[in-house]
């Protein structure tokens, strides 16, 4: 047990006025009577534990939520583009944009935006803090954020569904049961647009299927591994993020699915694969070689592998970028020696299977 922080005592007052039925949203419900006393309570004795908080943050989540208007939306989405936001009587730049923002946010969005990202800070300090999350009913609210109207509250839900789920397969199958992965797949197929949104919807996911044998196969049944080729287009304008997390859910798959490498093979994902070799990232490069040499010594599709890389002009780039290797090591100071060794070793083993 501990002293109420300041920040939390905070939340709690608003939370308590905001539901007192003097606020004005038409968006706005009642708090349950049990959430109310809960928090009285709580307020009264100012001293709390790490599941007090979690409940007392649960029920400022089950706030409903403004509506969004269509112009803060347009200004949301193109502050994260860059560029300038266009208005009537003047053109914002996108720090301005930002700034306008925030200072336009509805104050129940500001208020669960810092709720959620006080909750991954308990969940992430303790260890049956993510399972306690669910017992106390945090899942449902928390499925809501995830599909809220507001981008910043997707992107927190998202980084909270991660932090709960990691390599715990008890809340990994509490959440697929109460259908997370379809909200975070609805997600990855609207995100398209907003790549800081799209990172954490892809990392969510991850965490909830991976080592999870029903999540995999629901993921795998929901046309997942369809998707991740998809997001690997060297065209698509994503953050590294989105790469990162694309590229490494794919080689989840690739390392502990036999049945999934055939298939793999057979959507074209050593071609896309091979479009990040090329990546701005030197870690992006770097792993997308070692997935590709990794097929390609597969005995179960390594001919096929190879042959779709050929047939992609794969071994005509990568002499190519073996020969700016070498220039860039022979010219290049210590640190850029080393920085790109491994990356030039890479390049000349997948040259050598080839052929």
């Amino acid at each position: 047990m501990s002293q109420m922080p300041p920040q939390w005592l905070g939340l709690l007052r608003w939370s308590l006025k905001y539901n007192d039925g003097t606020n004005p949203s038409k968006e706005a419900k009642p708090m349950s009577e049990e959430d109310k006393k809960f928090l009285e309570k709580v307020m009264k004795e100012l001293v709390v534990d790490e599941n007090q908080k979690m409940r007392a943050a649960i029920a400022v989540l089950k706030i409903p939520e403004p509506a969004l208007l269509p112009e803060e939306s347009k200004t949301s989405n193109q502050a994260k583009e860059g560029g300038v936001v266009e208005g009537k009587d003047s053109v914002m730049s996108e720090l301005e944009a930002l700034d306008a923002e925030e200072q336009d946010k509805p104050e129940a969005i500001a208020k669960k935006e810092e709720t959620l990202e006080m909750l991954y800070d308990i969940v992430d300090n303790g260890p049956d803090n993510a399972e306690n999350f669910i017992k106390l009913g945090g899942a449902e609210p928390l499925l809501a954020c995830i599909s809220s109207a507001y981008p910043s509250i997707k992107r927190l839900g998202c980084q909270l569904v991660m932090s709960i789920s990691q390599n715990h397969q008890k809340n990994q199958v509490s959440l697929l049961s109460k259908g997370y992965l379809q909200a975070l797949f609805k997600l990855l197929r609207e995100g398209l647009d907003d790549g800081e949104t799209l990172g954490k919807a892809i990392g969510a996911t991850s965490a909830l299927v991976r080592g999870c044998q029903p999540g995999e196969e629901a993921f795998k049944k929901a046309q997942g591994l369809v998707w991740l080729i998809k997001a690997l287009d060297k065209n698509g304008n994503h953050p590294t993020r989105v790469t990162t997390k694309s590229l490494g859910l794919l080689r989840h798959f690739i390392d502990t699915d036999k049945k999934a490498v055939p298939l793999l093979v057979q959507l074209q994902a050593p071609k896309a694969i091979f479009l990040r070799s090329t990546d701005s990232n030197i870690d992006i490069r770097e792993q997308s070689l070692e997935m590709l040499i990794e097929l390609c010594k597969n005995t179960a599709v390594a001919a096929k592998t190879k042959e779709g890389l050929v047939a992609a002009g794969a071994k005509a780039q990568l002499e190519t970028r073996a020969k700016t290797l070498a220039d860039l090591i022979s010219k290049g100071d210590e640190d850029e020696k080393e920085m790109y060794a491994v990356e030039a070793e890479l390049v000349g083993e997948l040259r050598k299977l080839l052929g």
